[in-house]
């Protein structure tokens, strides 16, 4: 049985920042609401290769499957994760871990 053929839009990591960055058409945003949906898996393909040999500023291109309506939203739980832009804990260094243990 074939697997169902969601939207897509494209995503990277900022180079400098580390961010996760999303393709808008015309640039890259950390906005997710601003990605340019893909329902076509061939202009998907498309840009994928063209951003990813053409871009300096970003690293690791590739595409997310997402529900589309009414802001793009993440199918895969790790990229919803990943769009949050934060993890849900406090981090704690390493010392202070060890004295409350």
């Amino acid at each position: 049985m074939a697997r169902a053929q969601h939207p897509v839009i494209l995503t990277a990591q900022d180079l400098i920042e580390g961010d996760a960055v999303w393709w808008t058409g015309t640039g890259w945003s950390r906005n997710l609401a601003h990605a340019l949906v893909y329902n076509d898996p061939a202009a998907a393909d498309a840009a994928e290769a063209r951003l990813a040999a053409e871009e300096s500023r970003v690293v690791g291109v590739y595409r997310v499957e997402v529900d589309p309506a009414p802001v793009p939203r993440p199918i895969l739980r790790r990229e919803a994760i990943r769009a949050d832009g934060r993890p849900s804990f406090a981090y704690r260094p390493q010392g202070a871990a060890r004295r409350a243990a």
